[in-house]
């Protein structure tokens, strides 16, 4: 009995840690969902790209990943933002050369605009402040719960693997 509440403590702990992971992965953006505006839907012109290269470390290796932006400035309330998306939100691929052509020929998209004081977001299909939020909610919930899935699969393996190592005891014992 003790063990099956040390087990539902872990399973809970591992729940929290994944939920607060993924709440701080973009928490602006989850502070920004009270204050978020539509703006609707806009067609951008590319002006400008830029990338950005991340590193990580493992085990003597490097790997660097490079993300490509395209940024876009938009009307809003009678003022000019500019803004940066991936390039392959934009165009479909997260290439330099896909950002520098869409610039050199001025390759308009649309996209429904939403914004706050200090960001602007954007939706392909969302039209709406509610709609948006959702639309942002459910990515962030679906990787949650394949995190909590697999967290919850080890647990049932780890106590599956305890089960049967217990019963083997017992039956070595008793044949003895």
């Amino acid at each position: 009995m003790r063990k099956s509440k040390k087990s539902l403590i872990f399973v809970l702990l591992f729940i929290v840690i994944a939920f607060i992971f993924f709440t701080l992965i973009n928490i602006q953006e989850i502070m920004d969902y009270p204050k978020i505006e539509a703006a609707g839907n806009k067609v951008l012109i590319p002006v400008n790209v830029k990338q950005k290269t991340s590193k990580r470390h493992y085990k003597r290796r490097t790997t660097e990943t490079i993300t490509n932006y395209v940024q876009f400035v938009v009307e809003i309330n009678n003022s000019r933002k500019s803004f940066y998306m991936k390039t392959s939100d934009a165009y479909g691929s997260n290439s330099a050369s896909a950002g520098l052509e869409a610039v050199a020929s001025k390759k308009k998209i649309e996209r429904y605009i939403f914004y706050t004081d200090k960001h602007i977001y954007y939706s392909k299909n969302a039209a709406t402040t509610g709609e948006y939020i959702r639309e942002s909610i459910t990515g962030k919930l679906i990787v949650f719960c394949v995190i909590i899935a697999f967290i919850s699969l080890g647990f049932l393996l780890v106590n599956i693997s305890d089960k049967i190592a217990e019963k083997r005891r017992i039956k070595s014992k008793t044949n003895v």
